[in-house]
């Protein structure tokens, strides 16, 4: 029985020794490594940063999951960018205007075309730029964007500090290795993860930017089809959408017209040296000899509609699809409500009068227009003509 005990004794105590004996596991990163030194495969876990315990002199893995967790906490990195569509006057004095804000702040003009600028500048004056440029006219659409990409920097991070600690493996293996064949094997792996750092370098280097410099789009007066509400949406009332016809594309009637026994058309009375040229039952056209124009036109009160409803749907088609800068808007009282403006055509500035009175069957618009210098000396006897219709 003793004899039996030390037998025992011994292989416990062998058994024992063997354990203390045996070296802490090996990370993968290094047991693609064999006795000799050489590379077993290529690529050995380049993303793994392999750290030394100084407790337990072993080896320890850690991905890019467990160091964001650990890492501390930062200051949030966040990418801004907006979109404004703007009604101005003179497109092209208002895309000079933006640059040199941009530039004031400390920034600059990154594309730019006919009707359209695009300007980086530093985050931190991205919302007063931002208001400043909404004061050169009227803003019809605005669009905010906000991209945190925190994590995504802190990630990309880690990924470069694991691709740098790769790298220095691969170069201290290649100062050891003797083979021709090893030392092929580790110049193709160390090419491979100098690329591969270069490139997450490069995106590090790219959301940064993004993040200091915010980009700013500008249209100026953006040429839109359908008419549409301030929501967005399309509006079921076709004859919105063609306000301001003339003024943009010269769209009035090309043979003159008598009106007919029962289609004489709403009444009004022209100014002075203006004769009406075209009339039927909705439509009646006027013109003096110096081509400033006026359009009458009669269509149904739908469900008998308000003034202030027709009056703020035709305002804001206007400034939308005309490009109309809005000048004057009044209540005259009457149910009729006036509208005025200007916008540039072909390079010379136009004015438009738009005048709607409302009775409970149906809306009239009485809109005149022509180059400022012929229009402003008729602007009072216009607005007479308008308060002459007779509904």
């Amino acid at each position: 029985m003793k004899l039996l005990a030390v037998s025992l004794s011994a292989c416990l105590l062998l058994a024992g020794c063997m354990n203390m004996a045996a070296p802490a596991s090996v990370p993968a990163a290094l047991e693609t490594w064999d006795s000799e030194g050489a590379a077993a495969e290529p690529g050995f876990a380049a993303y793994k940063d392999v750290t030394r315990s100084a407790d337990s002199g072993g080896m320890s893995v850690q991905g890019p999951s467990d160091a964001l967790e650990a890492a501390p906490k930062e200051a949030r990195q966040v990418i801004y960018s907006a979109a404004l569509s703007v009604v101005v006057l003179s497109p092209s004095a208002a895309q000079t205007s933006v640059k040199s804000f941009a530039e004031a702040a400390g920034g600059w003009m990154s594309e730019s075309d006919a009707r359209t600028i695009a300007v980086r500048v530093p985050a931190a004056q991205f919302e007063a730029l931002l208001e400043r440029i909404g004061q050169l006219g009227e803003v019809v659409e605005r669009s905010v964007r906000a991209e945190d990409i925190t994590e995504t920097l802190v990630e990309l991070d880690i990924r470069i500090d694991n691709a740098r600690r790769a790298r220095e493996r691969l170069l201290a293996h290649l100062e050891k290795s003797e083979k021709m064949e090893d030392t092929l094997r580790i110049e193709a792996e160390l090419a491979r993860v100098t690329v591969e750092l270069e490139a997450l370098e490069g995106r590090a280097r790219f959301l940064r930017s993004q993040v200091a410099m915010s980009t700013i789009r500008v249209t100026f007066n953006r040429a839109q089809s359908a008419p549409r509400g301030e929501d967005g949406t399309l509006l079921p009332f076709d004859w919105i959408a063609r306000l301001g016809d003339g003024l943009v594309a010269g769209a009035v009637e090309g043979r003159p017209r008598r009106p007919g026994l029962l289609a004489s058309g709403p009444r009004f009375e022209p100014p002075a040296q203006f004769i009406r040229y075209y009339s039927d039952r909705d439509t009646v056209e006027a013109m003096n000899a110096d081509g400033v124009r006026i359009k009458v036109r009669r269509e149904s009160n739908y469900d008998r509609g308000a003034l202030a409803f027709w009056a703020k749907l035709a305002r804001a088609e206007l400034v939308r699809s005309r490009s109309l800068v809005v000048s004057s808007e009044r209540d005259l009282g009457e149910d009729r409500a006036l509208v005025a403006g200007s916008r540039e055509v072909a390079g010379a500035l136009h004015d438009y009068l738009l005048v709607v009175a409302r009775t409970k069957d149906d809306v009239y618009t009485f809109e005149a227009w022509g180059p400022r210098e012929l229009f402003a000396p008729l602007a009072v006897e216009l607005e007479a003509s308008a308060l002459s219709l007779r509904r």
